[in-house]
């Protein structure tokens, strides 16, 4: 049972942008490859090529965070900033305040990836002071990176 129902049409319209993005990018490979080097499907999934994301337990595929990237937390109408990747995953990482873990309060999937960030200020002098929370990557809308992925500027994995 879902807390809060924004927060379900929130991450439906997430998942439905996320799909189009999908849908673009397959366009784009048939446009240039031509229809028979691309792998076909029937519409009723998305083909992502391997490359070290984070998927859902509904089999999304998500792109990781880097340390500095900008993201929204579902639920919330603020930027914050990720200060860590956890070693823990959803189910491990237990939270003493809320007395549940990241999973079980999120309604995740157990092996998520969490990530950890902090709601800066602009007034703020230093982010490691601030308080960090926990979140899986599924309730992380990812607003601007750091860094490039790929570029020759340390953007590699």
């Amino acid at each position: 049972m879902y807390r809060d129902m924004d927060h379900v049409c929130r991450r439906a319209e997430q998942q439905e942008r996320e799909g189009a993005r999908e849908m673009r990018r397959l366009a784009e490979a048939r446009a240039v490859a031509g229809p028979e080097h691309v792998e076909g499907t029937d519409g009723s999934e998305i083909l992502v090529a391997d490359g070290g994301e984070d998927v859902t337990e509904d089999g999304e595929d998500l792109e990781p965070l880097d340390v500095g990237d900008y993201v929204v937390p579902d639920g919330r109408d603020a930027t914050t900033v990720v200060m860590c990747c956890s070693d823990r995953t959803a189910g491990e990482y237990f939270v003493e305040r809320i007395d549940e873990t990241v999973a079980e309060y999120n309604e995740c999937d157990p092996d998520e990836r969490v990530y950890e960030v902090v709601f800066a200020n602009r007034t703020d002098k230093d982010l490691a002071d601030c308080k960090r929370y926990p979140y899986p990557r599924s309730a992380l809308t990812l607003e601007e990176r750091l860094h490039g992925r790929g570029d020759e500027n340390g953007g590699d994995e």
